[in-house]
């Protein structure tokens, strides 16, 4: 059992696809509501692509079912019809089955699971049959979907057997395929009047939208809907009631269904039946005016659909204007975390009490990530360990940042979430197959409007991943410019980065009356180094007076490496005993290493420093001449003394010498 057994408020995670709520919506209100009185509560995860192909768009519309814990939750409920991915459904009912949790599929069948189908075929033969009984119909067409499609087959079969049973002949014109769309049944409807001059008592439609493009034409034809031709759908789309005249269809029960579904979870967390099995909901036949059997209320209808166009205009205007406000100003952000600053402004157009933006730790490369081909190594699946940028907002205008925190908690504060909210959807944020992360949201499906949801994420993803193009960009940009102005083995400026930044160092002296000073630091015996112990134990010496210099600058002077074993450093000096003080910790650092390093040689340096307030006409290469001067006299007086830079074995023999 997974680790939420026994648990008073029980969490149902319910799984679906697709945008178009006419259907979905009905059914997960119905479901949660049911949940509600059970004090279940329902996380939602959704893809919002319609159907889920190979395609890179939909391997991130899926990524999101790789939240769910499945440690977290109490039972899975599966929206078949509203998922069209069966590679997708399989990995997630393994997984329930392997924390034995309860699973629940609407509109499919597994053997692990308990399955609710949705069936209508009985509800179209009662329509076949009420068209021919109680309105007299003897001459029926019937439009099927398309030749070999398994719901067109099945809605012509049962025409055809009723048909037979009333002894009414179905001659080859009386079947028509108008593959499932309104225009292509209005071109069958023209085709059929210009081959036999008049018109069915009835036509039945395989679907609604067909029904809509059959009265369509009927009208254009002269031809009155129901008084001289009857015409029927299937599917209980809203169109169909709001048309004109409101068509007769069948309407699946996805409110039942909902509501099902949310009983057998109960009865099976409370024992009463198992957790395998099978049970149908039937469809319902919604008596119509396009059959006669509700009278013709034009000017009701239309007041009713014109007022509901105009709340949808409206609402779309309204969004319209804050999606593009605030696309201009993320686009005019800088950095990304301004555009995080930004993305607060969408979140206004979410409609909900609280929401969390979760966005992965890995989504912006770090500055300190050398992959600059960021993209090959995106993440396409799961999540990252950490979810380190999360903007929480609550009631569509208080926004924070939230701490980071660990994916497998799916959101901050878990514990507490469903406390303050009944239900959580999550949706995915990518970009093509690019994992960006999540939103997270309480919800109430009243009033939405998931076309907007859809715009709505969907910019909030453009924009984050614009933000992260431009991030990339920079910091490939700086990494070119860190190429251009630093030695690639030492990390040290090279001569351009040392005349780029030491000029102004230069002029602050002047200005302020403030010591300047260059030191011009040359490693001693590196040819000795390279020809006795080779190249790669010369770079070694290189790198380790680069270290020493840097180590000690502290970043406060400008260090560089001008040539093969030549540096300079250039800085302000803080107080009078500031120069010989940095080279006192520079030769301590030397001598510290080389007391450490079991090499067989020293690294050593000659030094010359220069130091003075810069004065009229005075340049920084003044200062650079006189301390490789300096530093060359040393040099030269350290050369006496052949093999100062030896180290002995333990029986006083010479190892080597660096000596030039």
């Amino acid at each position: 059992m997974n680790g939420n057994a026994g648990r008073d408020k029980k969490i149902i995670a319910l799984v679906s696809g697709g945008i178009d709520d006419s259907y979905l919506s009905p059914l997960v209100q119905s479901f949660i509501d049911k949940c509600a009185e059970f004090n279940y509560h329902v996380m939602w995860f959704r893809s919002l692509a319609n159907e889920l192909h190979d395609t890179p768009y939909d391997r991130g519309e899926v990524n999101i079912y790789n939240l769910i814990n499945f440690d977290r939750i109490d039972a899975l409920v599966i929206t078949a019809m509203f998922m069209k991915s069966e590679d997708v459904m399989v990995r997630l009912i393994v997984k329930a089955k392997e924390k034995n949790i309860p699973i629940v599929i609407l509109d499919g069948e597994n053997d692990a699971a308990y399955n609710i189908s949705l069936e209508y075929q009985n509800a179209f033969e009662k329509i076949v049959r009420h068209v021919i009984e109680k309105h007299g119909a003897k001459k029926l067409k019937f439009f099927g979907g398309s030749k070999g499609n398994e719901e067109s087959d099945e809605r012509e079969a049962v025409f055809r057997r009723v048909m037979a049973e009333y002894g009414l002949p179905v001659a080859e014109d009386d079947v028509d395929y108008a593959y499932f769309w309104w225009s292509s049944a209005s071109e069958a409807v023209q085709k059929h009047y210009d081959k036999f001059g008049t018109m069915p008592d009835a036509f039945i439609c395989a679907n609604d939208s067909m029904a809509i493009g059959v009265a369509f034409k009927l009208a254009e034809l002269g031809f009155e809907i129901p008084k001289d031709v009857i015409v029927t759908g299937i599917d209980g789309i809203a169109e169909a009631n709001t048309f004109f005249p409101s068509i007769t269809t069948i309407m699946c029960d996805y409110v039942g269904a909902g509501k099902v579904a949310a009983l057998r979870l109960n009865d099976i967390f409370e024992g009463r039946i198992p957790p395998v099995g099978n049970e149908i909901v039937e469809g319902s036949v919604l008596f119509r005016e396009s059959c006669g059997c509700e009278p013709i209320n034009r000017s009701a209808t239309d007041n009713m659909l014109k007022h509901e166009l105009y709340n949808q205009i409206d609402l779309w205007n309204g969004f319209s204007d804050s999606i593009i406000t605030a696309s201009e100003q993320v686009t005019g952000s800088f950095s990304f975390d301004e555009t995080l600053e930004k993305v607060k402004l969408f979140l206004k157009d979410l409609w909900t009490r609280e929401c969390w933006v979760c966005i992965c730790d890995d989504f912006i490369a770090r500055s300190d990530d050398e992959t600059v081909d960021h993209y090959e190594s995106c993440r396409s699946e799961g999540y990252s360990q950490i979810i380190r940028y999360v903007i929480h907002g609550v009631n569509d205008k208080d926004f924070d940042f939230c701490e980071p925190f660990d994916s497998e908690e799916m959101l901050p504060d878990f514990e507490n979430v469903f406390e303050r909210n009944g239900n959580v959807m999550f949706l995915p944020l990518h970009f093509q197959e690019r994992c960006i992360g999540y939103i997270g949201m309480e919800f109430n499906l009243t009033g939405r409007n998931f076309h907007i949801l859809y715009s709505l994420v969907t910019n909030i993803c453009n924009a984050l991943e614009n933000a992260r193009i431009q991030h990339e960009m920079r910091m490939v940009m700086d990494r070119l410019e860190d190429m251009y102005i630093k030695d690639s083995m030492t990390r040290l400026y090279n001569r351009r980065g040392f005349y780029r930044f030491a000029p102004e160092i230069f002029e602050k002296c002047a200005a302020e009356n403030v010591e300047f000073m260059v030191l011009s630091v040359d490693l001693d015996g590196l040819k000795g180094i390279n020809d006795t112990y080779g190249h790669q134990e010369g770079d070694n010496a290189i790198t380790t007076v680069a270290r020493a210099l840097e180590e000690v600058s502290g970043g406060k002077e400008i260090a560089a490496r001008f040539g093969g074993d030549e540096y300079i450093v250039a800085g302000m000096c803080s107080s009078s005993g500031y120069a010989d003080d940095f080279i006192k910790k520079f030769e301590d650092y030397l001598k510290s290493y080389n007391e450490r390093s079991d090499k067989p040689y020293y690294v050593e340096a000659s030094c010359g420093v220069v130091k003075g307030v810069p004065a009229a006409g005075e340049t920084i290469d003044h200062f650079i001449k006189q301390s490789d001067e300096l530093m060359y006299i040393q040099k030269s007086s350290r050369r006496k003394y052949r093999g100062y830079c030896r180290r002995k074995d333990r029986d006083g023999g010479e190892q080597g010498s660096n000596a030039q």
